[in-house]
This record gives C-alpha cells, sequence and structure tokens, in this order.
C-alpha cells in the first residue's frame, strides 16, 4: 500500500534525486564545454523536466488511488508490464552505477587505503537496512539529510568569500550557446531520475505545485554550486577535476585549527548520497512487487542488492570509464524521461464504457427490476400469511397448554 506522501516531503524527494548524482559527477563536463557559462546549462534542463512531470502529473490525476506502475499493469496488462520492467532495468543500471560512483568518491576522498569492493559492500548492507523500512524510513533521512544539505550550499557562499575571484566569469555576456547545449547534454541524464517519483507514490499526492517547487529549487542551488565552483577554482581546473564539488569543500579554511573542513561536509554530503542509492534499489523492488503481485519486495531487497553489486564492477571497469560513459547514457535518459512520459500522458487513461457496455447495463438492471418485484411481492405475501396465523391463533379457542 503507498504511504501517504505531504507537499514538503514530494520537495525533498526530488531534491534527494535531482541533486546527489548531479552534484558528483557532470559538473565538470559541463564547466569544460560551457566554460564560465555553465550554470545556463540548467535552463533547458529544467523546461524538460516541467514538461515531463507536468504530463506525469496530469496522467496521476487520471488515476488517483494508484501509483504510475498499478496504473500501467490495470490499463494494459502486457504493455503496462513490459514499460513497467523497462523503467525497473533502467533504474537497476542507475543503481549499479550510483553504487560505483559514490564507491569510487569514497575510496579517493577518505578510505584511500580500503578496497572499493569492501566500501560497496558496507554501503549495501546500510541501504538494504534503509529499505526493507519502506519509504517512509526514505522520507525520514530526507527530510534531514537533504534539509543539511541544502543549508550547507547557502552557507558556503559565505566561507568562499576569501577565495572567490569574479574575474573567473568574465566575459559576462559572452555566452556560448552551443557550449551551454553540450554543458546541458551531461547533466539532463542524472537531473531527470526525478522521473521516479510518480511510480512509488500515488495519484492524489503527486501535486504539480510541489514538484514545479522542487524543480525550481533543484536547479536553484545546482546554479549556485557551479557558480561557486567556477569563481573559487576556475574554469581550467574545475573543467578537470573528476568531482569538482569536492574540491571546491577543499578550498575552504577557517582559520589554522579547521584545515580539513572538507572532512566535515563529506559526513553530511555521505548520507544523502546513500539515501539515493537507497531511493534506487526501493524502486526497483517496488517496481517487482507491482508487476509480479506474489512477490515479496523486503525479500528481494538482498538479491537486487547483490546484482547490483556485480553490475557496477561488470559495466564500469574504473572511475575514467565511468566518467566518460554519460554522454552516452543520455541518450537513454532521453527514452525514459521524456519519450516515456509524451507516450504515457497521450495513451494511459481510464477505460471508458462503450455502446455495448451501456446496453449490457442497461439489459441487466431490467432483468433485475421484475426479479426484485417478485421478491417483494413473495416478502409481502409471507408477512400476510403469517399476520392471518397470528390472528386466527389470537381469535380462536385457546389451545391446550
Amino acid at each position: 500500500m503507498n504511504q501517504k506522501v505531504t507537499s514538503r516531503q514530494l520537495v525533498l524527494l526530488i531534491m534527494l534525486l535531482g541533486t546527489t548524482g548531479t552534484l558528483m559527477q557532470p559538473h565538470a563536463q559541463a564547466i569544460f564545454y560551457a566554460e564560465q557559462h555553465a550554470y545556463l546549462s540548467y535552463i533547458p534542463v529544467f523546461l524538460v523536466m516541467v514538461a515531463s512531470l507536468w504530463m506525469l502529473s496530469r496522467v496521476q490525476r487520471r488515476f488517483p488511488d494508484r501509483d504510475l506502475f498499478e496504473s500501467l499493469v490495470e490499463r494494459f496488462p502486457f504493455l503496462g508490464r513490459v514499460t513497467g520492467l523497462l523503467y525497473i532495468l533502467f533504474f537497476l543500471f542507475i543503481f549499479a552505477r550510483d553504487i560505483r560512483l559514490i564507491g569510487d568518491y569514497v575510496s579517493i576522498t577518505l578510505l584511500e587505503t580500503t578496497p572499493i569492493s569492501i566500501i560497496v559492500l558496507s554501503l549495501l548492507v546500510m541501504v538494504v537496512f534503509i529499505v526493507r523500512g519502506g519509504l517512509g524510513s526514505l522520507i525520514g533521512m530526507s527530510e534531514l539529510y537533504v534539509t543539511l544539505f541544502v543549508l550547507n550550499s547557502l552557507i558556503l557562499p559565505f566561507m568562499l568569500i576569501q577565495q572567490i575571484n569574479m574575474d573567473n566569469l568574465m566575459p559576462y555576456f559572452d555566452i556560448d550557446v552551443t557550449g551551454v547545449g553540450r554543458g546541458s547534454w551531461y547533466i539532463f541524464s542524472f537531473f531527470g531520475e526525478m522521473i521516479a517519483i510518480p511510480f512509488v507514490i500515488k495519484g492524489s499526492d503527486f501535486r504539480f505545485k510541489s514538484v514545479m517547487w522542487g524543480i525550481t529549487i533543484t536547479a536553484l542551488i545546482m546554479m549556485l554550486i557551479v557558480i561557486e565552483t567556477i569563481l573559487a577554482v576556475g574554469v581550467p581546473i574545475a573543467s578537470r577535476l573528476v568531482y569538482p564539488s569536492y574540491e571546491l569543500a577543499r578550498q575552504l579554511q577557517i582559520s589554522d585549527f579547521l584545515d580539513r573542513f572538507d572532512l566535515a561536509l563529506a559526513a553530511v554530503t555521505l548520507p544523502t548520497l546513500i539515501t539515493k542509492i537507497a531511493f534506487d534499489l526501493y524502486f526497483v523492488c517496488w517496481g517487482l512487487k507491482r508487476m509480479i503481485p506474489k512477490v515479496s519486495g523486503k525479500v528481494m531487497t538482498g538479491p537486487v542488492a547483490l546484482i547490483g553489486f556485480v553490475c557496477a564492477f561488470w559495466f564500469f571497469k574504473n572511475a575514467v570509464q565511468l566518467f566518460r560513459f554519460t554522454r552516452e547514457w543520455t541518450w537513454i535518459g532521453i527514452v525514459f524521461e521524456v519519450l516515456f512520459p509524451i507516450i504515457l500522458f497521450v495513451f494511459l487513461r481510464p477505460r471508458k464504457k462503450g455502446a455495448n457496455d451501456r446496453r449490457t447495463t442497461d439489459n441487466q438492471k431490467q432483468k433485475q427490476q421484475p426479479k426484485e418485484d417478485k421478491q417483494g411481492k413473495t416478502s409481502q405475501d409471507r408477512e400476510n400469511s403469517d399476520g392471518d396465523k397470528h390472528e386466527g391463533l389470537q381469535g380462536g379457542e385457546l389451545q391446550p397448554s
């Protein structure tokens, strides 16, 4: 059964899916092509995702008591299951990619001597226990860690005042439109993962006003982080870094006793990343439960997590291959984040009663009416006969005791 999701929780879930993966990888690629105007790459992505989620919100209004998985299966039993399985495979790949991405991030920044396989297994153990708690545990962690992430993003500019160089944004108005478009291409597939929200919550909770707030806040925060990275690190260096956001945190120095303030920021950011992995796993298990009703979602968390662990090292040999795959991955992301929402908006509608159905219902009503009349007459006759017997017993001679 779907859990009730409030407007605030919906905004936080959208921010969780839109910020974590985007923060980790594609900023360097966007800065490489769009240079000092890389923050403008979020404008086309923002507009496309608003349109996609608006279409899905209209679809959800047609099925207020069901999530999108249920709506697909109920309306189109075969094609709906095929579409649902495609989305499950899509997010299974995202789950494997995020595991490898965050495992490499922890290995490079925090645990340099620990094997990456041990790091990924440790993350998976935490993720499995989070997912077994259901959507409520994911929402609770989002309310805590996404809020802390937003506060850090808003406080960070004040800490970077000494490292900011406004010349890094010059020339201000010489915008390379082609470069901005290529930057949007690399950002889109990560930012568009918020398309998973209507598949796990019912239609009455998927309110477009809250969705709009979530997309807007996410885009503004990401634009702020890109601007901070360009101002503090510079375009030549930031465009060649694997994790530019981590390098931005390393620029923070609060006197001499907090030289590694980036570790405190990483300690806050890492639980947010783990929550994102948990949502990927939850999506896959929830989809399998909807496609195959006899399957238990809790039982599937362990096997699906192990499959993701194997695929993470099978699909990507190293972090460089993972970094380069973003360009091709956007082609796949467009199919699930733009094309399928259009198809669902056009074709996924409640089943209408045709002329034949109306005739059959009318005939059934006509047949039921004489039956009801007959039943009413027989009941009245029984009551009258019972009354006569009762009166006869009272009005006649007393029966022997």
